[in-house]
């Protein structure tokens, strides 16, 4: 070490400055390559973190704000799905739904002279876990007035007991000016596992 001091002050000043400067060139590289750049680096990582952990922190708060909202949405999806499960049928609950449509239209005053399942749809609607969904028509032919023929069809709608209507066809009656004859083919949804 002695020897290396003797041969830089035996050196000119300008070379000792030179030289002064080149070492600390050296360790101020040195010192970014070594000791700043893995802290810049984590500190990088560190202020990532902390931009997504706000964001987080405000999608909480923006989701606390609309949980009521969220869970009014999700009390009406369930009872969507509650209303469509209520309107599927199994194959072998066909009786079963003859006969509701049947004591519903004596209730309402309908007179029914014809009521006639048809074959399922060829191709299901929907196929799903829970298994094949089918549309099956049902033809009904009656007779009544308009007032007790609409009250028939809404409660049908609200017992969920079909999906959708066909096809409906009113005709006049000479005979009888009261009641009318009624043609309906009824979609009725028909699950298959």
């Amino acid at each position: 070490m002695n020897k290396i001091l003797e041969t830089v002050k035996s050196l000119d000043s300008k070379y000792v400055y030179m030289l002064l400067a080149s070492i600390l060139i050296v360790l101020a590289v040195a010192d970014y390559f070594l000791i700043a750049r893995p802290q810049i680096g984590g500190i990088l990582a560190i202020d990532q973190k902390i931009a997504q952990l706000r964001k987080d922190a405000q999608t909480l708060v923006t989701n606390k704000q609309r949980l009521s909202q969220f869970q009014t949405q999700l009390e009406v999806t369930r009872q969507e799905v509650k209303n469509f499960n209520s309107m599927v049928y199994k194959k072998d609950e066909m009786s079963s739904v003859l006969k509701m449509i049947s004591s519903l239209a004596n209730e309402y005053g309908v007179k029914i002279d014809q009521l006639v399942p048809q074959d399922m749809d060829a191709k299901p609607l929907v196929t799903n876990e829970e298994g094949k969904f089918f549309g099956m028509g049902m033809f009904i032919h009656t007779h009544a007035g308009y007032h007790q023929f609409g009250k028939f069809i809404t409660r049908l709608e609200h017992d969920r007991m079909f999906w959708r209507v066909e096809n409906l066809q009113i005709l006049a009656d000479d005979k009888d000016t009261q009641k009318h004859p009624f043609n309906l083919t009824l979609k009725i949804l028909v699950l298959e596992k």
